[in-house]
């Protein structure tokens, strides 16, 4: 096993002297539920879900959960909710090696025995430079790109290919990756002699915004060798993996590669370019299922509706069943079935022909995996819009991050036809609510009290999907997807 790791010291409190040990991404939560990783049912000043810890390798994050009496860290109360009402609790925060913990009567050292990188050249930083060299988020810059003002660096031999961000965009890069990213791609080409040409990626040019993401931008594009049409999924890489982290998400794009169901984006090649990683995939013209939704502002009619959700179903069953071949350290391995991790409608593409509508999922484990190989910030800490993946995620996706399976697909693809045929979310978004406690605290609604032509059966369908004990529901898309023809 890896040396390098991250735990958590339990130094006060009914647990002192235990501690809780991670080797990879994972989520870390406390509070008094009985579904916490460190559950202390006898303190009365916890929240049943008080807070939550982020391991990302080095970065590491911590955020409150809104809770009513706070978390101090170094002393330093982060959050209160008898100030502020319990809401509008503040993002996350990163953390170090030997910060201290407090809430209720526990406290906890955080320890973190991985090397840290700056953030530009990836070179590792010396321990006893790290409190100079840190930057923001949990992340570094060594003194050498530190002491670099230059906004884009163009080497001589390397002209036509290189662009680095600067100073200023790496502070907004980790909430704001697609402006960062578009700054980028015009500077390359005014570096080039181009000013005001429209953004293009290496192998791509008459770049259209199509979206924007977690990490980027999708771009309808022209691909320059055969002049075809294609969707260019963009992922801004703001901080330097370890190249075997890296390996991982390498490894998720061979899988992807090897998807073949026409309810399933075909994603045909994929790549790096400086710091932007891309997949091109089909460019499908009819937009997202979001889009179909109005931005979350009308439900779909169930004439409409029927179709698309068999689809979406049988793409995720094919998902579930496949078997793919995924190259380790090892050599190459056989794996069945692939979870996708990340299922909204705004991973849901809709391709139009004349008068029929094709539903296709997209993104399969892309977008978590970017994350889990440490290319940027962290993937939980993000709380995202009404489209975001809070809304949609079923609760093991914070409370055993690193377990989660094909019943969390089943949960999130119903939590999406939710809002598909409701026109509302599986749970109440209220302004100024911590975005994650619903995950955990608040009990999907059900599909009947909001639909006046409710097919009979389809209730009890939709709340075997999204039961909150991942036990109780189908245990994969093929089974939601038998369950669903029942009704339709």
């Amino acid at each position: 096993m890896d040396e390098n790791k991250v735990y958590v010291e339990i130094v006060a409190g009914p647990f002192a002297g235990q501690r809780f040990y991670f080797h990879e991404q994972d989520t870390f939560m406390v509070g008094r539920a009985g579904d916490c990783t460190l559950s202390i049912k006898g303190d009365k000043t916890l929240s049943r879900h008080h807070l939550f810890i982020e391991v990302n390798y080095s970065n590491v994050l911590i955020r409150d959960l809104g809770s009513l009496n706070g978390t101090r860290v170094n002393g330093r109360l982060i959050y209160n909710g008898r100030d502020k009402g319990g809401e509008n609790a503040p993002p996350a925060l990163a953390l170090h090696d030997g910060d201290r913990i407090d809430v209720g009567s526990t406290a906890m050292i955080i320890h973190i025995d991985y090397p840290v990188v700056c953030v530009d050249c990836g070179v590792e930083i010396p321990v006893e430079d790290k409190e100079g060299c840190e930057f923001i988020n949990g992340s570094y810059i060594c003194p050498r790109c530190r002491a670099t003002d230059v906004e884009v660096e163009v080497p001589e031999e390397y002209r036509k290919e290189r662009i680095r961000m600067s100073r200023a965009q790496h502070e907004q890069a980790d909430q704001n990756p697609g402006k960062v990213l578009e700054e980028l791609l015009r500077e390359y080409l005014q570096a080039q002699g181009q000013q005001g040409a429209d953004p293009q990626i290496h192998g791509y040019t008459d770049l259209e915004v199509l979206g924007e993401g977690g990490y980027g931008v999708v771009y309808k594009a022209r691909r320059v060798r055969d002049g075809k049409t294609v969707a260019v999924k963009t992922m801004l890489q703001t901080r330097k993996p370890e190249k075997r982290k890296l390996l991982l998400f390498e490894r998720e794009k061979e899988i992807v590669a090897q998807l073949d169901h026409p309810n399933i984006i075909h994603s045909e090649s994929a790549g790096v370019w400086n710091d932007i990683h891309f997949i091109e995939m089909d460019y499908i013209s009819g937009g997202s299922l979001w889009d179909l939704m109005e931005q979350g502002k009308r439900k779909v009619n169930l004439v409409t509706a029927v179709p698309l959700i068999i689809e979406m179903l049988e793409g995720l069953a094919y998902a579930h069943d496949v078997e793919v071949v995924v190259t380790t350290e090892f050599g190459k391995t056989k794996q069945r079935g692939i979870v996708h991790r990340d299922l909204k409608p705004s991973n849901v593409l809709l391709d139009q022909h004349s008068n029929t509508i094709t539903a296709k999922l997209s993104d399969f484990g892309l977008a978590k995996a970017f994350g889990a190989a440490g290319c940027t910030q962290g993937v939980l800490s993000r709380t995202g819009t009404t489209c975001g993946s809070p809304v949609y995620m079923a609760p093991e996706h914070l409370t055993n991050y690193k377990y989660v399976k094909a019943s969390t697909d089943v949960f999130e693809l119903a939590a999406t036809i939710f809002y598909m045929l409701a026109g509302q979310p599986v749970r109440p978004v209220r302004k100024g609510q911590e975005p994650f406690k619903s995950v955990v605290e608040e009990q999907p609604r059900r599909i009947a009290d909001f639909m006046s032509d409710c097919p009979p059966g389809l209730s009890d369908v939709m709340d075997c999907a999204l039961a909150y004990d991942e036990k109780e529901r189908f245990k994969n898309g093929r089974e939601f997807l038998d369950a669903m023809k029942t009704v339709f």
